[in-house]
């Protein structure tokens, strides 16, 4: 076995259902899958996670709290020792679902907010949904419950950043992630919302500008999505090294399937649960090729003559594969279209 590292972190869809149709769902989520896992299945899955140095595991969908086992899978992790998020887009959390996320040891909840009111409402296409978000908050907070904010930019909330931050700042919110529109599922369908090189001008001088004295004031800005590698923000403690599916981290869908990242297509599936073990999928030679046998040669055009591609390789793969049909191409990169800029 030439290759050594673990998934210490999985992305877990537990289901493609959601009460919401938003515009910018990578996963066009909204019905189940036809043949989504058990109960049964889901927990004997985990049970190879300890071999495999798993140390997290973020339930997603779809609307992850539609899953009817989620609060098991993650009671069962916990006695497993290992620790699990969960994200939500804050539409119909209940007081007795937070209850039941504290009780079964969630570390922390990830929740959507899309922009101010009423580009929330329509990105979500439910209106009254920002309220819902903001009161879903609440009743977190009050079971003094770890809470990430997660906003995915595009063209609608760009220009909402600054008034984001300063609405997260006064309902005290801790952790704030900002992740670029990635231009897959239903976003694909939706041309308006996408961000252009403007947008990610924007985005990134934002983050350059905000995230240092936001941080100050006791709100941390996380980058998300390729945007780690953004000049001067990355983490010197754990700076950015390129995408790590296949190297650290990996996706299960809902049915089983096993992928580097849940926003790659289908096409990318690595191996299927019902079929083999976690084991045999991740330590086969020929998984995750795209990061695992990467090469400089493999750089596309947006990327091969950039004098930060030995840091990145790339960029993140699903931006770069969805915007530009190639991996290490990613064409939504801050740091080329700043130094190209004269903005």
């Amino acid at each position: 076995m030439s290759f050594e590292s673990f998934p210490f972190n999985i992305g877990w869809e537990l289901t493609l259902a959601c009460n919401l149709r938003c515009s910018h769902c990578g996963s066009s989520a909204g019905l189940p899958k036809p043949n989504e896992l058990t109960k049964e299945e889901a927990l004997k899955i985990c049970d190879q996670f300890p071999e495999l140095l798993v140390q997290q595991v973020h339930f997603t969908g779809g609307e992850a709290l539609l899953s009817p086992y989620w609060a098991e899978i993650a009671l069962y992790l916990k006695n497993l020792g290992i620790s699990t998020n969960i994200l939500t887009n804050g539409y119909n959390l209940k007081p007795e679902t937070v209850s039941k996320i504290e009780s079964v040891g969630i570390s922390a909840v990830g929740i959507s907010l899309d922009g101010l009111e009423k580009t929330h409402d329509y990105i979500r296409g439910q209106e009254g949904s920002f309220k819902k978000v903001l009161t879903s908050i609440n009743f977190l907070q009050q079971k003094d419950i770890n809470i990430i904010v997660i906003t995915t930019v595009n063209s609608l909330n760009v220009g909402e950043l600054l008034d984001i931050l300063h609405l997260l700042q006064s309902i005290g919110i801790r952790n704030w992630r900002v992740q670029p529109l990635i231009p897959t599922g239903r976003a694909n369908n939706s041309k308006k919302i996408h961000l252009d090189d403007m947008g990610i001008l924007k985005l990134g001088k934002f983050i350059q500008h905000w995230k240092p004295k936001s941080e100050m004031e006791g709100t941390n800005i996380i980058c998300g999505d390729g945007l780690e590698y953004i000049f001067g923000t990355s983490d010197p403690e754990r700076p950015w090294r390129g995408c790590p599916a296949g190297w650290i981290t990996c996706s299960i869908t809902s049915d089983g399937k096993v992928k580097g990242c849940l926003s790659l297509p289908d096409k990318f599936i690595e191996g299927d649960l019902r079929k083999n073990d976690l084991w045999s999928i991740w330590f086969n030679p020929n998984s995750f090729a795209y990061t695992r046998l990467f090469s400089y040669g493999d750089l596309g055009s947006n990327c091969n003559s950039c004098d930060k591609a030995t840091e990145c390789l790339g960029g993140c793969s699903s931006n770069s594969y969805s915007a530009s049909g190639k991996f290490h191409n990613d064409p939504y990169c801050f740091y080329k279209i700043n130094k190209t800029s004269s903005v």
